[in-house]
């Protein structure tokens, strides 16, 4: 979709992204703004500024001839015209949950029977990329009916991280306005008035920060403490608990929704997101951590990344016989490929290692160093690419196994491993585990879940009175650290390899 706006610059010491960001204009800006990820790309239809260096290396001369600039490094003066492309609007979003058959409660799927809600509440996960809502009839016992959206505070950037420091440079409110409108125009597709219905609120314990308006100050920094995580009311929103700065509600939803604080059996729960969060245990004792994974698995950092939107490469096959490769390959809603989401981008990452085009280190067969290898016209996958899947993939790994040993189980052990999130419920498993991402000794006890976050609210929507076993998995659970941790450091290291 195309977007025009015509504008006045009210000062040329704030970028037009970030002009764009106080009037609540939104423009994808995975890296926060700083210039490297290219995404916050804008048309001068009039007005252009010159082009700065980063312009100079993201357009070639037509492009910048026709005005093409990034929209954190312009800085116009006077009145000027821009138009941009705008495809996330349509992002695909997880709302679905399935984790098995006896985990009573924890069913999200919308019931189509034209029920009208006489008890409605709302639940609503915020995450970084995506927010869910669901409409509940806690009479019935119903979901009613769920509405999706992405979370334009992208526009800040694509991880917490980022956010967090917009936040703290000044734009707490903007942030604030953005998750409001976002979640009051949701709230509203669902026939419900935001401000008035009940409404429960899952999300990390940044994105709830955001919501409330919280100062983020004390989230970015050691010892990283949190302004407010416990399970409470405000005005007429349900804030579910959250663990830590880097393990939220979300996780605790997930926990809650698997059965795993009620079951005898070790479970491994793993949120595929930007900050990696996975928890690990039963009814006796819970180990929760976070690592810093990134956004590349979302389609951020990636050189033809984009999020899951029509047209974005969400499979791929490669075949290699000598010299000759060729490369097939799905796109969302079988439209023109536009670039990788993450499924794409951890397909391709395998593909590549399978043919030996990327060999165990992650480096690239030198035909494809300079400009990348081709998946599709206008999309390739770069060396510095597959180092981003290299840091993902051994973060995510290494960390599921530092809480395996901090709980004291080996595979044996683990009953069931649990992935949850949007790109989970997408991906290739085996190839997952082809990369080293997921452990191949748990495949045939892995299941992907879905919106897990997403189910947790909708089982307090139906029952008010789980609030005392939210709260009480939030506070039992202990976190491990990986931070400085010797075991994560070494896996990590070692999980950095392709292959055995």
């Amino acid at each position: 979709m195309k977007h025009t706006f015509k504008g006045q610059s009210d000062s040329v010491q704030k970028s037009l992204l970030e002009q764009l960001q106080e009037k609540g204009i939104f423009i994808p800006a995975d890296c926060g703004g700083i210039g490297r990820c290219g995404k916050c790309r804008v048309q001068f239809l009039s007005g252009a500024p010159e082009a700065s260096d980063d312009d100079q290396e993201i357009f070639d001369q037509a492009q910048l001839d026709a005005g093409w600039r990034l929209a954190c490094k312009a800085f116009p003066e006077g009145e000027y015209e821009i138009a941009w492309e705008q495809a996330e609007d349509e992002m695909e979003v997880a709302t679905d949950f399935a984790a098995g058959a006896d985990d009573a409660g924890a069913d999200a799927r919308v019931d189509d029977s034209g029920i009208e809600a006489s008890d409605p509440v709302i639940a609503i996960d915020i995450g970084t990329t995506t927010l869910a809502a669901s409409l509940v009839d806690r009479a019935s016992g119903k979901v009613l009916d769920t509405k999706t959206s992405v979370n334009h505070q992208r526009s800040f950037g694509a991880d917490v991280i980022a956010r967090i420091q917009a936040s703290v440079n000044g734009m707490r409110d903007e942030l604030q306005d953005s998750i409001k409108k976002d979640l009051t125009g949701l709230v509203s597709n669902l026939g419900q008035d935001f401000s008035s219905v009940p409404v429960i609120i899952s999300g990390n314990t940044t994105m709830e920060h955001l919501l409330l308006g919280l100062p983020c100050d004390t989230l970015g920094v050691a010892p990283y403490t949190p302004v407010d995580i416990s399970l409470h009311q405000e005005d007429n929103m349900l804030i579910l608990p959250g663990i830590s700065t880097y393990v939220g509600a979300d996780i605790v939803s997930g926990i809650i929704a698997c059965g795993m604080d009620q079951s005898e059996e070790v479970s491994l729960l793993i949120d595929l997101g930007t900050n990696g969060e996975m928890a690990i245990g039963n009814k006796d004792r819970i180990l929760v951590a976070s690592t810093a994974a990134g956004p590349a698995f979302e389609g951020g950092n990636i050189s033809c990344g984009v999020a899951g939107i029509p047209g974005a490469v969400s499979s791929v096959t490669v075949e290699k016989d000598g010299d000759d490769v060729s490369v097939s390959y799905q796109t969302i809603g079988n439209k023109p490929p536009v670039g990788l989401c993450g499924t794409g981008v951890m397909e391709v990452t395998y593909e590549l290692v399978k043919t030996e085009i990327v060999d165990e280190t992650g480096m690239m067969d030198e035909d494809y160093e300079d400009d990348g290898f081709p998946i599709a016209e206008n999309v390739t996958f770069s060396d510095q690419d597959v180092r981003e899947v290299q840091l993902a993939k051994s973060a995510i790994r290494a960390g599921a196994e530092t809480l395996m040993e901090e709980f004291g189980v080996e595979y044996a052990g683990v009953a069931h491993l649990y992935i949850a999130g949007g790109f989970g419920q997408k991906i290739n498993l085996e190839k997952a585990a082809g990369i080293g991402m997921l452990p191949e000794e748990l495949l045939d006890r892995t299941k992907a879940v879905g919106n897990s976050s997403l189910a947790g609210a909708v089982m307090i929507a139906k029952d008010g009175a789980l609030r005392e076993r939210f709260a009480h998995v939030a506070d039992y659970a202990d976190e491990v650290s990986l931070t400085g941790n010797p075991t994560f450091n070494d896996l990590y290291m070692e999980y950095m390899m392709f292959g055995e």
